[in-house]
C-alpha cells in the first residue's frame, strides 16, 4: 500500500481523526458523534484503497461504519455511515468484490451483508434462515430456523428485503424463463425457507409473495415448490416457528395460484 493511502488512527484536539496520507478526517461520521474510531482493516478495489472505519459509542447504537475511499492523486472520500449497529461486522474482499457481514442488531441475528459499489456501501439480502440463503447450493436438505419478525428491527427487515427485491434473478420474475432453470431438492427447499421466513415479516408481506408467485405458477417448478415447503413441516428437526411460517407461506401461494391459475 502507497503511504499516502495508508490509514491510521490520530489525535485532533480532544478527539481522534482519521488520517489517510497527508490527509486528516476529522468526525468522518459527521454529526453522529462516536467516542473511538478504529481503523479494521484495508481492501485494495479496482484502484482505490477502502478503508473500513469503526465508531464505537454508548448507547443505542455501540458501532457505526463507514468507507473511506483513497485513489492515488485525488482527496480521500469519506462514504456515507452503515451497519446495523453491530459491532461484530465481517469484512471480505473476494474477487475484486468489497462486502460487510453483521448480525441485524446488537443483540444478534441474521446476517445481513452490504456490498461496495459507486463510492458506498449497499444494503444486500440477509441470511434469514440459518444454513439457508436463497444463493445457497447445497443439493440436501439442511434443518433451519426462521427469526421471527420480533427479533429483528425495522430497520434490519427493510434492509434485507429491499436486498431480496434487487437481488431477485430476472430469470426467477416470469413463469417462461423459469422454464430454463433447474433446482435440486435441497435448493429448492432452501429457496422456499427463505422465502416463507421473508413472508412472514410485516416488512415482506406482500412484496415477497408478489415475486415468488410465478415460481409457484410454474408448471415446471410449481409441485417442487410446494412440496419444499410441506417437506419442512414434517421435518422434525425444524423449529415451531419455521413450521408455522412455510405452513402460512404455502396457504397464501395456494390462493395466488387459484387466482391465476397456470394455463
Amino acid at each position: 500500500m502507497a503511504a499516502d493511502q495508508k490509514a491510521t488512527v490520530v489525535s485532533a484536539g480532544s478527539e481522534q481523526a482519521i488520517r489517510v496520507g497527508k490527509t486528516v478526517i476529522s468526525r468522518p461520521f459527521g454529526v453522529e458523534l462516536v467516542d473511538r474510531l478504529a481503523v479494521v482493516g484495508s481492501y485494495p478495489v479496482k484502484g482505490a484503497q477502502l478503508h473500513l472505519i469503526r465508531g464505537t459509542s454508548a448507547g443505542d447504537c455501540p458501532a457505526r461504519y463507514a468507507v473511506i475511499v483513497a485513489r492515488p492523486g485525488q482527496a480521500p472520500q469519506v462514504g456515507q455511515s452503515f451497519g446495523t449497529c453491530s459491532t461484530a461486522a465481517q469484512p471480505r474482499l473476494r474477487r475484486g468484490e468489497f462486502t460487510v457481514a453483521m448480525p441485524a442488531s446488537p443483540a444478534g441475528g441474521p446476517l445481513v451483508q452490504f456490498h461496495y459499489a459507486n463510492g458506498r456501501m449497499h444494503p444486500r439480502q440477509a441470511t434469514l434462515t440459518q444454513g439457508a440463503g436463497i444463493t445457497g447450493t447445497a443439493t440436501t436438505p439442511t434443518p433451519a430456523v426462521c427469526r421471527p419478525a420480533h427479533s429483528i428491527d425495522a430497520a434490519a427487515q427493510a434492509a434485507a428485503i429491499d436486498g431480496f427485491e434487487r437481488d431477485w434473478p430476472k430469470a426467477y420474475r416470469r413463469t417462461g424463463s423459469l422454464k430454463k432453470i433447474t433446482f435440486s431438492q435441497g435448493q429448492m427447499r432452501r429457496l422456499t425457507t427463505d422465502l416463507a421466513c421473508m413472508a412472514s415479516w410485516p416488512a415482506g408481506d406482500r412484496r415477497v409473495a408478489e415475486l415468488a408467485t410465478p415460481l409457484f405458477r410454474s408448471k415446471q417448478h410449481r409441485a417442487a415448490a410446494f412440496a419444499a415447503l410441506e417437506s419442512v413441516q414434517r421435518d422434525p428437526d425444524a423449529d415451531a416457528n419455521l413450521k408455522a411460517v412455510t405452513r402460512s407461506f404455502s396457504a397464501e401461494m395456494r390462493y395466488r395460484v387459484a387466482l391465476d391459475p397456470v394455463i
